[in-house]
């Protein structure tokens, strides 16, 4: 645990702070990239960006609590992020006219492990898996999300329903692919 002590260290560009963060906190800010890049590399590069954002940023960042500091490290490694997938264009977003709200059966979600739930989050297309993250992970509002990505609530919304939906088709799928392959339970 990151004592007060090395984040005041840290405003001062203290080096061996700078070391003791990084540390500390590296592979979960790598795993925050991870989920709305899905290429190593380029998380890894991300999150190499937004540590360079952290120190410089740190002399300036006022804190209540280490939670606080926490936040604010991942909300960097978020937008770094969300930049980079803005400039490739590399996702699609669904238009807004189709922002119909299906119901989806959240009780599926009993029947699989959070590392099936991971996996199957990876594997979301690019925009359903960036919205997702922010709402359902982050804890966003899809007015938040809408300023982040630059679309309107409504695709946001529609982003979060398609996502949940290829979601609860996949996660069907790997369950009747289960019970397919042991049918005496």
């Amino acid at each position: 645990m990151i004592a007060t002590a090395t984040i005041e260290s840290l405003r001062s560009k203290d080096p061996i702070a700078q070391k003791n963060i990084f540390e500390q906190y590296g592979s979960f800010l790598y795993r925050v990239a991870y989920r709305y890049v899905r290429d190593r590399m380029t998380a890894e590069d991300l999150v190499v960006d937004s540590f360079l954002k952290i120190f410089e940023g740190a002399a300036n960042f006022r804190f209540d609590n280490l939670r606080s500091f926490e936040a604010w490290m991942k909300r960097i490694v978020i937008n770094e992020s969300l930049m980079l997938l803005r400039k490739q264009a590399s996702f699609q977003l669904m238009p807004e006219s189709e922002a119909i709200e299906t119901p989806v059966d959240d009780n599926i979600l009993d029947s699989i492990s959070s590392d099936e739930i991971h996996q199957l989050i990876a594997e979301l297309p690019d925009g359903y898996r960036t919205v997702f993250n922010l709402f359902a992970i982050e804890g966003y509002s899809h007015k938040e999300i809408a300023e982040q990505l630059n679309i309107n609530e409504g695709t946001s919304k529609s982003q979060l329903n398609h996502a949940r939906k290829l979601l609860q088709k996949k996660i069907l799928y790997r369950q009747t692919a289960k019970q397919a392959a042991s049918p005496n339970e």
